[in-house]
């Protein structure tokens, strides 16, 4: 815990920043920091990690930081008359969008210390490194005494000509000398205001360096208007509030389905989702298509649908009646289990459409079950397909292309609506979120050989998880964004999750609006968002309880199961045809939440089977495969875990 400090400190605000939190990058939108790959702290199998994290204010790091910067910038823009504050000033904070790292490759035991330096030690490696700079994460500063010339730039020149910045970044020359030059500040650029050490704002550590490195402060180049008026006043200081973003309008649902899809607590699956569902007649679980679902007018709540079982193309089971959300889950909520065929595990280049299902049944390739296999296998080729639905409009840009705009989407095993959230793989975080407003397709003429004649993107705003301090959880704070532009399922479930994080941590959780009116490619969608308080409660109390924040990773990502990672798929015309000869032939589905006109007979379970397997939930402790099936015949060599855990894509 930080110690307070026994001398008090003068802040220095820094009112101007050309940091940004996204950047562009050959048209696609980038965030500026580390990837998630760099994120990852899993160990390898030696046991030592290598990744990044992110470094808080109130860690002695990030104040050791501050205090050098702050150091730096009083003596060379208050000059001599402030000399008795050199070693007592602190950069109140790092300026708008600039984000500090640390590098952490540890031994073999995994042992973590932090250490308030910015170099680190303890470890293997262990480097600060700060993010932000407008070109790109692969720009960033390596120490204070790096990117102290930027920031004195950012506090001198009114033109924000980046030529005039002497730092490595601006300048790539950055060792060359140049002629050394006075600085003609008024010393009104800077506003001293001591502080005393405050209970609920302590600040770690008083020792300052007492040596600060002689820096070179740019000289100016004329600014083609007048000078911009100082953004702080010599009686109190003024923070420059960062420039708004503007969010998107919501997309209106265009039928009852969508805007049940849209609504808090309704139905977790859609009609053409690939499911596991609970067979209550074996008490196993199964993977099959949502080909309908209904809730009675006058009971809302209870739920039903009615599910294709996915198998192989020598097989036509039966539709299977699921009750309630707690019998179906989402292909991405588990990761599928290995093929029960020792023969289909050491052939792993073999996908659904090249199987010798025929050899299979046979027994020419050993034991095994053809069915749980098939459906396993078609899971993961549907996943790497996609179908647009309900076109809206089309027409033409100005090189002639073919624009088209739907209202939806089948994205791998989801449907996806506008006007909806779902995961992004951008980000140094992994939790960002898209509210998606459009959905277009590009139609392109005159295509080279082996190029897409088509391109899919879509548009919409994107958020980022963030937090506040809330002292006072009768009184917590109110986000600085007012956004009416939030999905309501968004805002409910941060609600919820609000009434556990204010008492329990003192810090209130908030959608933070980080860029309006993004474009990315579906291949940068990850899949569905789900709220934490329907599917995810006990993992989010979990690590509200270890300390680890409200904002979990719980669920995998479109691609995962297949390899098929960042890319689009495969493109298909209507949604059954993706599934091929998986479903029987003359499958359909029934759109709309109509109860069928006649009754559904439920499959009864065996007695006393159905409660255990019922008590399985979306991340509860993964389940094995015999669970999924009945494989008892096949003797122990062929049991194998449905994950461990580690299967899971985080």
């Amino acid at each position: 815990m930080a110690q307070q400090p026994l001398t008090p400190f003068w802040p220095i605000f820094a009112t101007k920043s050309d940091g940004q939190h996204i950047i562009n990058l050959k048209g696609r939108p980038l965030r500026n920091g580390p990837t998630e790959e760099q994120l990852n702290t899993a160990p390898n199998d030696q046991g030592q990690r290598d990744f990044y994290r992110r470094i808080e204010k109130d860690d002695p790091k990030h104040i050791d930081w501050r205090k050098k910067l702050g150091g730096m910038l009083l003596r060379e823009l208050g000059g001599k008359q402030h000399e008795d504050k050199w070693q007592q000033c602190i950069l109140w904070e790092l300026p708008e969008n600039y984000v500090l790292y640390e590098h952490i490759k540890t031994k073999a035991d995994g042992e973590l210390k932090t250490v308030k330096n910015h170099s680190g030690g303890g470890h293997d490696r262990q480097d600060a490194y700060l993010y932000g700079y407008p070109k790109g994460p692969k720009k960033r500063f390596r120490s204070p005494v790096e990117f102290f010339p930027h920031l004195l730039w950012l506090a001198t020149d009114d033109g924000n000509d980046h030529a005039n910045c002497t730092c490595k970044m601006c300048s790539p020359a950055g060792d060359v000398e140049r002629a050394p030059g006075k600085a003609d500040v008024k010393a009104e650029l800077l506003a001293i205001v001591k502080r005393e050490p405050s209970v609920s704002k302590p600040v770690a550590g008083s020792n300052v360096v007492a040596r600060h490195p002689i820096v070179q402060i740019p000289a100016r180049r004329p600014s083609p208007g007048p000078p911009a008026p100082s953004p702080i006043t010599p009686s109190a200081p003024h923070i420059r509030a960062p420039p708004l973003q503007q969010s998107t309008p919501l997309p209106q649902p265009r039928s009852l389905e969508h805007q049940a899809d849209l609504s808090f607590n309704r139905f977790l699956c859609r009609t053409g989702e690939v499911v596991w569902f609970f067979r209550p007649k074996t008490s196993a679980w199964g993977l099959g298509l949502v080909v309908r679902r209904w809730a009675p007018k006058n009971d809302p709540t209870n739920r039903s649908y009615l599910i294709q079982p996915l198998s192989h193309p020598y097989e036509s089971p039966p539709h299977e009646l699921a009750m309630g959300d707690e019998q179906v889950k989402p292909w991405l909520a588990w990761s599928a289990p290995s093929c029960t065929f020792p023969f289909l595990q050491q052939n792993p280049q073999l996908n659904y459409g090249t199987t010798d299902w025929r050899g299979l049944i046979s027994g020419r390739f050993g034991d095994g079950i053809a069915s749980v296999d098939a459906s396993i296998m078609a899971s993961k080729a549907i996943d790497s397909t996609y179908t647009l639905f309900e076109r809206l409009k089309s027409g033409t840009d100005d090189k002639g292309t073919e624009v088209r705009h739907y209202n939806g989407i089948y994205l791998g095993a989801e449907k996806i609506w506008r006007g909806e959230a779902v995961r992004l793989r951008i980000g140094s975080t992994g939790s960002d979120l898209m509210v998606i407003s459009d959905i277009v397709e590009q139609v392109f003429k005159n295509v080279p050989p082996n190029q897409p004649d088509t391109k899919v993107s879509v548009v919409g705003d994107i958020y980022s998880y963030a937090t506040l301090d809330a002292p006072d959880p009768a009184n917590p704070p109110k986000p600085p964004q007012q956004n009416t532009n939030i999905p309501s399922r968004m805002v409910q479930d941060m609600a919820w999750r609000n009434r556990t994080l204010v008492p329990a941590t003192r810090t209130m959780a908030w959608w933070k609006l980080i860029q309006g009116a993004a474009r990315l490619d579906i291949a940068d969608i990850k899949g569905r968002w789900y709220e934490t308080s329907l599917v995810f409660q006990e993992p989010f109390h979990k690590a509200v309880k270890n300390g680890e924040g409200g904002n979990g990773i719980w669920m995998n990502s479109r691609g995962d199961a297949n390899g098929l990672g960042k890319e689009t798929g495969m493109s298909r015309p209507d949604r059954i045809a993706a599934f091929g000869a998986s479903v029987p032939k003359g499958t359909r589905l029934v759109d709309g939440l109509d109860p069928p006109s006649q009754h559904v007979a439920q499959p009864q379970p065996p007695p006393q089977q159905v409660h255990e397997a019922m008590d399985m939930g979306l991340g509860a402790d993964p389940f094995s495969i015999d669970e999924f099936m009945n494989v008892d015949h096949l003797g122990e060599d062929t049991g194998m875990e449905f994950g461990d855990g580690n299967n899971f894509s985080f």
